[in-house]
């Protein structure tokens, strides 16, 4: 494999003139896209869409079609790896061009999570902020060694959503900071059971419960205050309202707490929108 196996197809910019990879304010969101529909996959034009209405940052959003997760997961998986250390080339190469290392944060959704966590140890011109994950992949990934998989020293703070955790999603905690939405299992509200759709003869895509990470940090973008978490030691002490003297809390998702650390617990509505608060 090598360059040529993906492309960094899409950009999108609220900042003055034309869009441009050398501005301080990047959010790089790295989820498997075909490089002809970049703006009708869900993950990305949703999370896209709200920053974009948010408006100060360029968008850079990934095509890693080595990274679709059929019908060869296992290859698909081992990939994560490599297009992560492109990646950190193509940071490198912008943080040479202009672009403020700080100000980069890396948004994961399955395998891209994973690939962030990748990406995120392999950059050489400096240590990322911010790595997103939204449910990471979870088979194949629990038994392989960190260097291959996101955790809390990919970068300065890692905040994690698992919404189907032990299925699709990795079942344990990774970040500085998780949060387990409905205990972040499925089937979240809304959803009836596990789903899979098959977007093309070569990839399958896990739905409903596995994307409703995406789905909650894209709102979470808009509204500032949702998605209270509350820190606790587990779904069941959440359940007995034994957590509410721990504080501080946090709100899950774009708008988190720096400061947070362990795990979050909340709950959400079956629809949009999700946030209860």
């Amino acid at each position: 494999m090598d360059a040529s196996d993906f492309l960094f197809v899409c950009l999108m910019s609220t900042l003055p003139g034309p869009p441009s990879v050398s501005v301080n304010d990047a959010i790089l969101q790295l989820y498997p896209i075909d490089k002809h529909k970049c703006h009708k996959i869900d993950p990305i034009r949703d999370i896209a869409f709200q920053l974009y209405t948010v408006g100060g940052y360029n968008l850079i959003l990934l095509n890693a079609p080595r990274l679709e997760a059929g019908p060869w997961y296992l290859t698909a998986a081992r990939n994560t790896q490599v297009v992560g250390e492109y990646t950190a080339k193509l940071i490198d190469y912008l943080v040479s061009r202009g672009m403020s290392l700080p100000s980069l944060h890396l948004i994961g959704l399955s395998l891209g999570a994973q690939m962030a966590g990748v990406c995120g140890q392999s950059v050489k011109s400096g240590r990322v902020v911010r790595i997103t994950g939204l449910d990471p992949a979870g088979p194949l990934f629990k038994k392989w060694p960190k260097s291959l998989k996101l955790d809390s020293s990919d970068a300065e703070f890692v905040d994690v959503i698992h919404s189907d955790a032990g299925i699709f999603g990795y079942p344990t905690s990774v970040g500085h900071v998780d949060f387990w939405p409905n205990r972040g299992i499925s089937p979240q509200p809304g959803c009836t059971k596990p789903e899979v759709k098959r977007t093309n003869p070569d990839n399958i895509v896990a739905l409903c419960s596995h994307w409703r990470s995406y789905q909650f940090y894209a709102e979470s973008v808009l509204n500032d205050r949702g998605f209270v978490s509350v820190p606790c030691d587990s779904w069941q002490e959440y359940l007995d309202g034994e957590c509410r003297s721990y504080y501080p809390v946090s709100n899950m998702g774009f708008n988190v707490d720096f400061n947070a650390k362990g795990n979050y617990y909340l709950r959400t509505a079956a629809q949009s929108p999700y946030s209860l608060e």
